[in-house]
């Protein structure tokens, strides 16, 4: 009886230093359909760090992958989720950064759930040309950090005595690649990359700025978007222009971008003539501004005399709504001659990266065309 007893309880206390583990991962949107995920870790079921020895997670849906283990209470696991190698790693950024495992303690049962933003091997391979990354990018005049992307020019490295000049573009994230996770971007390398490679512009660096949860009171004329702004001319710059080859005067310094992006853009040479004199606003939120820049420039818009300035609107979406008081500010900057406007209405486009791509051409070659370009 005592020996029966013994044995249960042994039994139980067995059990009882077992915990599960259940993996939940939601597969960014650039998954082809016949991937398998593949868990690599320091546990037998995934291999040793020996990704052909891994187990492959189970299929929910289009989207969502689990796997559930038994391990012993007090275990460290260590892994990563891949499409089976390292060279597939799955991302939780927005810089392209191969990420550390994750790493857990087990206590007791543990449930996890992951979202990738995208796979390594699909995001170096969308990107065109070299990037030089800078995450975590902290200012005290900031509430959030955030990362810098930092794109070079084709000719970069084969001309090391060339200077070139820059564009400052917001909503870096989505700017060359669709690491923001909605499967949309700008394509802004493929597209520069071209022109220049055409010769219709000149060869330009372009500096890419992620947005924070900060983002619709940052990008507007708020206190927070005067300390956006001021920290891009007084610490971002000074930082872009010490650590590459750059024309720093304002004559080949210049923003972009689109909804509050734009109207931030607008903002910088508003109150840094003296460092930014161009700007291509996008669809931009002047419906949604708290600084009032409408009612400013009507007042006098001379602080903008030797700009030049490329405004444009959809027609449909939430540009439908935007149109009046893009068109406004149009017919405002268009009484001041000192300034170089250029203002398109595209009727049949929405309020989305696919159409900010779609014409970013158009104003890429306004503020760094060659003489002669067919669309300055």
């Amino acid at each position: 009886m005592h020996l029966l007893l013994g044995f249960i309880f042994y039994s139980n206390f067995s059990l009882a230093q077992e915990v599960k583990l259940s993996i939940k991962v939601i597969a960014p949107f650039k998954t082809a359909e016949g991937d398998s995920l593949v868990i690599i870790g320091d546990q037998p079921v995934w291999g040793n760090w020996m990704y052909p020895r891994s187990k492959k997670m189970e299929k929910l849906n289009d989207s969502t992958w689990v796997q559930q283990l038994s391990l012993p209470k007090n275990t460290k696991v260590n892994f990563k989720v891949t499409r089976g190698s390292y060279y597939r790693e799955a991302l939780y950024n927005q810089s392209g950064q191969i990420p550390a495992a994750t790493s857990l303690t087990l206590l007791k049962d543990t449930a996890i759930t992951l979202r990738p933003t995208s796979w390594n091997d699909i995001y170096q391979r969308s990107i065109t040309g070299t990037v030089r990354y800078y995450h975590n990018f902290s200012s005290p005049l900031l509430k959030y950090t955030r990362n810098v992307v930092v794109w070079l020019p084709p000719s970069y490295f084969k001309q090391p005595a060339k200077k070139y000049p820059v564009l400052y573009a917001h909503d870096g994230q989505n700017i060359f690649d669709h690491t923001n996770g909605a499967g949309e971007e700008w394509h802004m390398d493929e597209v520069a990359d071209s022109l220049m490679k055409k010769g219709k512009t000149d060869e330009f660096i372009i500096v890419g700025i992620a947005n924070t949860k900060d983002r619709w009171v940052e990008y507007s004329g708020t206190p927070e978007g005067m300390n956006y702004i001021k920290f891009i001319a007084t610490e971002l710059k000074p930082f872009i222009d010490k650590n590459f080859r750059t024309l720093k005067d304002k004559a080949n310094t210049a923003a972009i971008g689109s909804s509050m992006g734009g109207l931030i853009s607008f903002y910088m040479v508003w109150y840094y003539p003296e460092i930014f004199s161009k700007a291509a606003c996008l669809s931009s939120g002047f419906y949604f501004d708290d600084g009032h820049i409408l009612e400013k420039a009507v007042k006098n818009s001379s602080r903008l005399n030797g700009s030049k300035l490329y405004l444009d609107c959809g027609g449909q979406d939430l540009d439908k709504d935007f149109l009046p008081a893009n068109e406004q500010m149009n017919k405002i900057l268009s009484e001041n001659n000192a300034i170089k406007l250029k203002y398109q209405y595209f009727p049949n486009d929405k309020h989305n990266e696919q159409a900010w791509s779609k014409r970013l051409s158009i104003p890429l070659v306004f503020l760094f065309g060659k003489t002669g370009s067919f669309l300055n």
